[in-house]
């Protein structure tokens, strides 16, 4: 419907705040809803978004998804005027409105209720229509017999100097007066790899300035479409098939994606009500960036662009929330939860590094390696995009490369995904592992491989050699260069490049002090110098690198002390994971509590970037995605392997009865997962197949459709490999010196001085 409206009799009922469908009402509950009286600081205001279009609430601007203005480290999230900013001009007066943000329906809901009639205002970006702005005004009478007459505002931002913009235009449908306007981005952020701007077309009505209903109408509800498009003529065909629905179609399209995503983000902490709504909110402020599983068709759009700190809703200024880049932040930190419980999205974040992956061939080729070298700030291009302020990240920290490459082979891990891997992944693990292989330099005094001039995730320290988190994630990203040559011959015609991947791999450097039982950050690290956030504790989880328990508790121990009290929310899930797995419960439960106590800003629990009501990133999904962990990998005791999903040393929140995970997937197999005071429980929703094995308490169990078992460990194990053309992914080594390595690592002496010269000439060109 359009803005001319619904009517409804007098046995219509009471409209509630937020009640929308049959499915809301009936699995809708206050830990979904956050109400003030009175709006906050624009910083800490919910973002609402749909994997295409992202806006702040009441936000005079929104953003698309990879759309993107300005040069090199100016480029950042075009702002395109947002004329569904629309507010009720009965709230200008102060504390007479409503304000709530409704993560369940995934709108923000404002209510008016004064002189005898209730106005309900809801504004969200429709999940089936992604590119479609919603607003729904819903007018009920009360006790007053008179006409009754609101008005609407309609505010949006300034000019945006992000765009050359044609002249306006309109045209009328059904009745209704149209506009449209159309431009193009000013700049682009690249001139080689980016060779046209991005054209945007806005196609909205104008709000009238009054909406009334007559003393015989009991209610009436309006509904006002912006829509945001590539061109006029698509902005126009939207607004057809959106006339065309009736309003509980549009709702039952929109209401339908988000039941899919709560299906399984929604985590429930029952007995602690006040966690249970961080949790809530956590998993809302993560997904609302990613698209939804089903979406119209027809409709012109980049493929998804990947995560950015603060989501899609913000980034368009420069040097402000890390302007819609995507950094480590999406592979280490927001990525793991979403492959545990979502693999469908998990994989659409991959495929943006593959769509960029031309400007990490050009990166590395213009810093004199091979491969793929993928920037610490990446945006429409894949080339470096980091503000000029900060040299020592662009020059040093390298491990976004192999951090990537570990998503993947996460990926590979849960999915066994053959065909994928064939497509997609041999062309990163390969290309990868090639940067890895021009970047290291061999030690003739240790007969090892280093990596010099590198910065770990401790940005405290750049310009440091052997930093223990670099040399184990590039060890890593080898052994899996190492497969996909085998694997993929086709890309790999070299026969000795896999041994060369293998040997390097298994010869990078892992500094160890026996006499202190730890690993050092870093080539000359002096025990007590302060460090900025997790690093070296970064071994134990996600690396889960082999090691004694006394390794891990004098690395967790050492490092805990020496950690910035102002280091961001992800230091804090991680050491809370590195407690659980030592059964050190009550540090757990402390720093759990650190990693969002500080971090969550009222009314709307939205994440800061930093704690203590320090100012810094609004919509910090990076701090969320980290907190998840804590949860699904801490808590919960999920842990993902090359062979095997294990489930043990599950564990309750603190201060709650049980917790609830709905869907979790393993190798195209989804099961829930309810952890109890002293066991948990799984249900399979789906059956098993071919070549899995799950383990309850040691016995081997049926995966089938709502079989249930209980216990205290379970193990999903893979009894074949995926079919591999007789390729094998081996477990990760380091610190074998060249002349200790024997089987398949070893390459003749031949190909080790071709190896030095293909070393020595990458840094001539």
């Amino acid at each position: 419907m359009t803005i001319t409206g619904v009517l409804y009799g007098a046995a219509l009922g009471v409209l509630l705040l937020g009640a929308a469908s049959p499915s809301l009402a009936q699995t809708s509950d206050g830990n979904y809803k956050f109400t003030t009286n009175q709006l906050p600081d624009f910083s800490v205001m919910p973002t609402l978004a749909n994997g295409q279009i992202g806006f702040v609430a009441y936000s005079g601007y929104v953003h698309l998804n990879g759309v993107y203005n300005g040069v090199g480290g100016q480029s950042h999230r075009a702002r395109v005027r947002n004329y569904g900013n629309i507010q009720l001009a009965d709230c200008a007066q102060a504390n007479v409105c409503t304000y709530q943000l409704d993560m369940r329906a995934g709108k923000f809901v404002t209510v008016s209720e004064n002189q005898g009639y209730r106005l309900v205002h809801e504004v969200y970006p429709h999940r089936y229509y992604d590119t479609v702005l919603v607003n729904r005004v819903r007018l009920q009478r009360l006790s007053s017999q008179a006409l009754i007459q609101i008005r609407l505002v309609q505010n949006p931002g300034l000019d945006s100097q992000d765009f050359f913009m044609d002249p306006r235009t309109s045209f009328v449908m059904s009745n209704t007066q149209y506009y449209q306007e159309c431009g193009r981005t000013v700049q682009m952020e690249h001139p080689t790899v980016q060779s046209f701007g991005h054209n945007v077309c806005v196609t909205f009505q104008s709000v009238p300035d009054q909406l009334q209903i007559t003393p015989d109408v009991m209610a009436q509800e309006f509904l006002i479409y912006t829509v945001f498009s590539t061109t006029a003529d698509e902005g126009m065909d939207q607004i057809a098939i959106l006339q065309r629905l009736t309003d509980a179609e549009e709702n039952r399209l929109h209401m339908t994606e988000m039941d899919k995503l709560w299906e399984r983000y929604g985590i429930t902490v029952e007995g602690n009500q006040e966690l249970d709504r961080v949790v809530k909110a956590s998993a809302f402020y993560l997904f609302s960036s990613l698209p939804a599983h089903n979406v119209a068709l027809g409709v012109d759009k980049y493929p998804f662009y990947g995560l950015a700190p603060a989501g899609l809703g913000r980034g368009g200024e420069v040097e402000r929330e890390y302007q819609g880049h995507s950094f480590w932040d999406t592979e280490i930190w927001m990525y793991p939860s979403i492959l545990l419980l979502d693999p469908i999205n998990a994989l659409k974040v991959l495929r943006y590094r593959d769509v960029v992956s031309s400007g990490a061939r050009a990166n590395a080729a213009k810093n004199g390696f091979q491969g793929f070298q993928f920037p610490w700030e990446s945006a429409f291009t894949g080339t470096e995009v980091t503000p000029d302020c900060c040299p020592e990240v662009v020059n040093y920290q390298h491990h976004i490369t192999a951090d990537i490459a570990f998503a993947y082979r996460q990926y590979f891990y849960a999915t066994g995904d053959m065909t994928w891997f064939r497509d997609d992944a041999c062309v990163m693990a390969l290309e990868t592992a090639r940067f890895w292989r021009s970047r290291v330099q061999y030690n003739n005094a240790t007969d090892l491989f280093d990596i010099r001039n590198a910065m770990g995730p401790d940005e405290d320290h750049p310009d440091v050699t052997n930093n223990a988190f670099t040399n184990i994630m590039a060890a890593h990203n080898l052994f899996f260069g190492e497969f996909a040559s085998c694997y993929c011959q086709q890309l790999s015609p070299a026969k000795e490049e896999g041994k060369e991947f293998l040997k390097i791999g298994r010869g990078l450097t892992l500094l160890y002090d026996a006499q202190g039982d730890f690993h050092p950050q870093f080539d000359g690290y002096q025990s007590g110098t302060p460090i900025k956030q997790a690093d070296t504790v970064l071994l134990i989880y996600p690396l889960q690198h082999p090691m004694n328990v006394s390794t891990k508790i004098n690395n967790l121990r050492k490092y805990s002390q020496v950690t910035r009290e102002n280091g961001p929310a992800m230091t804090w899930a991680i050491h809370t994971i590195g407690h659980l797995e030592l059964n050190e419960i009550a540090e757990a439960s402390s720093m759990f509590q650190k990693s969002y106590q500080q971090y969550l800003r009222a009314p709307f629990n939205v994440w800061s970037e930093n704690g203590n009501n320090e100012p810094g990133a609004g919509n910090f999904i990076t701090g969320a995605g980290g907190f998840l962990q804590a949860i699904i990998n801490g808590y919960a005791g999920v842990r993902l392997h090359q062979d095997r999903m294990v489930i043990s040393n599950s564990r309750l929140l603190p201060g709650s009865r049980s917790l609830h995970l709905p869907t979790i997937e393993y190798q195209q197999v989804q099961f829930s997962l309810t952890v109890q005071s002293n066991l948990f429980v799984i249900k399979f929703k789906t059956a098993g197949r071919s070549g899995l094995q799950l383990t309850v308490n040691s016995k081997d169990e049926q995966i089938c459709k709502d079989c249930e078992y209980s216990g205290s460990e379970a193990i999903i194990r893979l009894t074949t490999t995926p079919e591999a053309n007789g390729c094998k992914l081996r477990p990760t080594t380091l610190n074998i010196r060249v002349a200790d390595q024997s089987d398949s690592a070893t390459t003749n002496s031949l190909a080790f001085v071709t190896l030095i010269v293909t070393f020595l000439l990458s840094r001539l060109f």
